[in-house]
């Protein structure tokens, strides 16, 4: 009977591996697909830059038409990058519950002796990850946030009072 579930545990511990495997590369996909949109976007943003920079056609009167491309993009951009980052997050989250679900299994198969008492539990290991996580999406937010400010600002900047 005992040998029957460890079986059990085995095939399970097998089993959210590969589930594992599979959410590790949704993960980086989304990891990439917000690292390109960022790297698009910084580069849309520094074309407009540039354009308003020459002010070869564009006078003071026309500064709202580098800040409504300035803004509309920017707000395109913060969308689509809120999407994927809220779905790699939520990929990552559930990527650390496998895992510690498969560590918990592997507590259950080996049944080693008591964790010592100065080693955090896996929960709260988890839970720093976690704030770790939101906090760099927060300081990234706010980061973007204060470059689509500058822009916004120096797109009536540059054209009204030049460099």
């Amino acid at each position: 009977m005992d040998l029957d579930i460890e079986a059990l545990h085995k095939s399970h511990k097998q089993y959210l591996t590969l589930i594992n495997e599979i959410q590790l590369k949704r993960t980086r996909h989304e990891e990439a697909k917000a690292a390109t949109l960022t790297v698009g976007y910084v580069i849309s943003q520094g074309a407009i830059l540039i354009s308003i920079s020459n002010r070869s056609a564009l006078q003071c009167y026309d500064w709202f038409v580098p800040f409504s491309l300035s803004l509309l993009l920017g707000i395109v951009y913060f969308v689509t990058f809120w999407e994927a980052v809220n779905r790699w997050y939520h990929l990552q989250y559930n990527l650390d519950l496998n895992c510690l679900d498969v560590e918990a299994l592997l507590v259950r198969i080996h049944r080693p002796p008591p964790e010592l008492p100065d080693q955090p539990p896996l929960e709260a290991e988890a839970a720093v990850r976690l704030t770790r996580r939101m906090s760099f999406i927060g300081v990234l937010i706010v980061a973007l946030m204060g470059f689509q400010g500058v822009m916004l600002y120096a797109c009536r900047s540059f054209l009204c009072h030049g460099f």
